[in-house]
C-alpha cells in the first residue's frame, strides 16, 4: 500500500534556502528598459532579499528589472537569479 506523504513536509527536507519564504499570491508589475510597457506578473513567495515571480509568457527577461507591488508608488530593483519557463527567482538590489 502506498504511503501518503505531506508535500510541505517533503519539500522542507530539501529546502536549501537559509531564509524562510512567505508564500503569497499577489499581482505585481514588472518592467525593464529594453522594452516599452509593463508586464503583469504574479508573486508566489517573497523574503526580505528576493522574490519568486510567475510571468505571463514573457519570452525575454534581462538580468536587471524593476518590480512594483503598488502601481509604481514604489519600485524594487531586481537581479535575475534563476528561471524555469514562466517562473523567475530574483534578488532585490539595494
Amino acid at each position: 500500500m502506498a504511503e501518503i506523504v505531506d508535500i510541505d513536509s517533503w519539500a522542507s527536507m530539501f529546502e536549501r534556502r537559509s531564509i524562510s519564504r512567505t508564500q503569497i499570491s499577489k499581482g505585481a508589475l514588472l518592467f525593464f528598459s529594453a522594452q516599452l510597457g509593463v508586464f503583469a506578473c504574479g508573486v508566489r513567495d517573497i523574503t526580505n532579499v528576493g522574490v519568486c515571480v510567475r510571468t505571463q509568457r514573457l519570452n525575454i527577461l534581462p538580468l536587471n528589472f524593476g518590480l512594483s507591488f503598488d502601481n509604481f508608488q514604489t519600485v524594487r530593483m531586481c537581479r535575475l537569479i534563476w528561471r524555469d519557463r514562466d517562473f523567475v527567482g530574483a534578488a532585490f538590489e539595494n
